[in-house]
């Protein structure tokens, strides 16, 4: 597996599911379960754009505190 293959894997579990991730990038959720299964890679440029984003968040996520609330309902709550 890619590395951004295991990085979009690992952030959709984070996120708790493919569908909130995709929102989160701003894509289709059939690109973004493409992108985990290896089948497709974005182009270089937004490649490299996504990895940051994810990674951010990733990061954003593992500072919050330990909650049992769901990534979107986080993300309603602070709107």
């Amino acid at each position: 597996m890619h590395a951004f293959s295991s990085l979009m894997l690992r952030a959709s579990q984070t996120f708790g599911a493919p569908a909130y991730l995709a929102r989160a990038l701003g894509q289709s959720p059939r690109d973004v379960y493409r992108w985990i299964a290896g089948v497709e890679q974005p182009a270089p440029g937004e490649r490299e754009r996504f990895e940051a984003l994810l990674r951010a968040a990733l990061a954003k996520k593992a500072a919050l505190p330990a909650t049992r609330r769901r990534w979107v309902d986080q993300e309603q709550a602070r709107a």
